[in-house]
């Protein structure tokens, strides 16, 4: 948890496990806050005025009252979350992923549950995503993509779901290499899992989620997450998508739009049917598994980032199944 007072602030302005008689304040409210007011102050000092912030989105004294109000019932929740091993990490506080915050813009979400140690944010990353059902081959390329950043000193980075999103998380553990796991639903059924509990003890894992720990699954929110997948990779690479339908489509084509990383896409033997739509949408191809290590290996010509790469500790299987 973050400790200085604009960390513990935004915590206040926006979690939503603690009840409140205001609405918490959204992505979209408290990145315009933060640009127009002093957040450190803002208890003590309160606002002037109410603050408009677009679309009828207004933050004034009586929403701030009670947002802020919340603040022994929050320690308690705070406290109960990390003996459970969650930690909440506000936007502001100096281990928030500046990646994040660079690429994501007023959509970095104010608050990540993370399980784990949060220096493996800020490490280098490489995300695995496709699709659920995939074939033999393309499921072969998730593994060796794995592989090969482990090799390079990257961390995987995807989404937890079945299909390549696990195949090439369980190839980089068994690799010897960190996974992080960025999550459609809370992390409280995750971390029910003893794998997923002893891999995050022992460091070769991080669970994350914009979502408040009870969260369940859904499909809006696995929409929303992928930005995060994308963000906090070094280079994404997708490995099998359907064609303008689907999460990993979805996913690519707004990455690809907004710039949130760049993306590489497999076009070699069993691509999927939307593979090739993506290279005319400006993702970089790749035809075979060789190439996909030179570019590995050259990846400071295309990501813009200069990120520390993170040791990858001893491995064992996990038991991830989201």
């Amino acid at each position: 948890m973050g400790t200085s007072a604009a960390a513990l602030t935004a915590i206040l302005l926006t979690e939503r496990s603690v009840p409140s008689d205001a609405p918490p304040l959204s992505a979209a409210e408290f990145w315009p806050l933060v640009r127009r007011i002093d957040i450190d102050e803002l208890p003590e000092r309160g606002l002037a005025q109410p603050v408009e912030l677009g679309r009828s989105r207004v933050v004034d004294q009586e929403r701030l009252d009670a947002l802020l109000s919340r603040s022994t019932a929050m320690a308690f929740e705070l406290d109960r979350l990390a003996q459970s091993g969650i930690t909440v990490l506000s936007a502001l506080d100096g281990s928030y992923p500046d990646r994040l915050r660079r690429r994501l813009g007023d959509a970095a979400p104010p608050l990540l549950y993370i399980a784990g140690d949060p220096a493996l944010l800020g490490g280098e990353a490489l995300a695995i995503v496709g699709s659920r059902g995939v074939s033999p081959g393309a499921a072969e390329v998730a593994r060796h993509a794995a592989r090969r950043a482990v090799g390079e000193g990257l961390a995987v980075v995807s989404g937890g779901a079945k299909g390549v999103d696990q195949l090439a998380m369980s190839s980089a553990w068994d690799a010897g290499g960190v996974v992080i796991g960025v999550l459609s639903e809370g992390l409280d059924r995750p971390l029910r899992s003893r794998e997923n509990r002893t891999a995050v003890l022992e460091g070769r894992a991080l669970l994350c989620s914009p979502y408040q720990p009870s969260a369940g699954f859904s499909v809006g929110n696995a929409m929303a997450r992928n930005k995060i997948v994308y963000a906090q990779s070094t280079v994404a690479f997708v490995v099998a998508t359907d064609e303008a339908t689907g999460g990993t489509w979805a996913g690519a084509t707004e990455a690809l739009k907004k710039g949130f990383a760049p993306v590489v896409v497999w076009v070699g033997e069993d691509t999927g049917p939307g593979n090739a739509a993506l290279v005319e949408r400006g993702a970089r191809p790749v035809n075979n598994l060789d190439a996909l290590a030179d570019l590995l290996a050259a990846r400071d010509t295309i990501s813009g980032d200069n990120a520390s790469a993170t040791p990858a500790p001893a491995a064992t299987q996990l038991g991830l199944d989201l």
